[in-house]
């Protein structure tokens, strides 16, 4: 299985999820700013991962699943930042026929979906 460790950019993203699960122990509303960083992850997987970039995001998502998993309970805002970027993961996959669509593009149809559901 691929890791997103071998990875800078993936590592970096993590990283950056994980400073901005930081500021919500502060009561900073953080969820745009995790979007794009998950949306730029996609974009970055889409392009320079194109073979397999299903694979690097299982990885990406698992790490988030793991640190979410092993911060303390009373972390809770820190905790639901990371299961939501992850669960944003999830909700985004990207289906293989639309491998080459703009990552702008999932983001609409990812918002769209949201809507249909009743969650904006």
């Amino acid at each position: 299985m691929k890791t997103y460790a071998n990875d800078p950019f993936l590592k970096d993203s993590v990283n950056k999820i994980l400073g901005l699960a930081t500021l919500t122990l502060y009561g900073v509303n953080v969820q745009l700013a995790v979007d794009g960083v998950v949306d730029n992850v996609f974009h970055y997987l889409t392009t320079s991962k194109p073979r397999d970039p299903d694979a690097f995001l299982l990885a990406f998502k698992s790490a988030l699943m793991t640190l979410a998993d092993r911060a303390d309970d009373s972390m809770t805002s820190y905790r639901k930042t990371l299961h939501d970027a992850a669960l944003l993961i999830r909700m985004t996959r990207i289906p293989p026929h639309m491998k080459s669509v703009d990552s702008t593009q999932i983001a609409s149809l990812f918002q769209k979906f949201q809507l249909k559901m009743g969650h904006l």
